[in-house]
């Protein structure tokens, strides 16, 4: 009766674990609802602060201004590469920026957004593609990384 009551204590230990493991995977990580449109509303705020050259107004979609930031070609100089992109962007010739083939993948409080950007100048387009990962923080959606490729 004592060995039955041990181990009946010691699987009840277990349980909590038992419990998270069991846990479903999800079939689709596809944001929804509430976080898709917030998610949504910091890409219009990203192009928006592009196009119209108002870093103040990007600089609020960041985590800060430390995180990793950078094109394939530069990541060889190290990854924190935000300060070249903002005097390219905020310094540079004038263009207007869009976001086509977007896709949000998220789970609580982490999600990663990849996308092809058209950059549109007098002179022409470039493209590219990036992928961010954005943190919800203190209920706010904020850009944790970003990588680019350019064409």
């Amino acid at each position: 009766m004592r060995l039955h009551t041990v181990l009946l204590s010691a699987f009840a230990s277990f349980a909590p674990l038992a419990a998270a493991i069991a846990a479903p995977i999800p079939l689709s990580f596809e944001s929804t609802g509430e976080d898709r449109k917030a998610i949504e509303a910091l890409l219009d705020t990203y192009t928006t602060a592009v196009s119209n050259k108002n870093q103040a107004l990007f600089e609020t979609i960041l985590l800060n201004k430390d995180i990793p930031f950078s094109d394939d070609t530069s990541a060889a100089k190290g990854t924190q590469r935000y300060e070249s992109f903002r005097k390219a962007v905020f310094e540079g010739a004038p263009f207007t920026q869009r976001f086509q083939d977007v896709h949000i993948q998220q789970d609580g409080s982490l999600a990663d957004v990849s996308l092809v950007f058209v950059n549109s100048t007098a002179r022409g387009e470039s493209w590219g593609w990036k992928t961010l990962l954005l943190l919800k923080v203190g209920g706010q959606w904020k850009i944790a990384s970003e990588f680019f490729t350019g064409h």
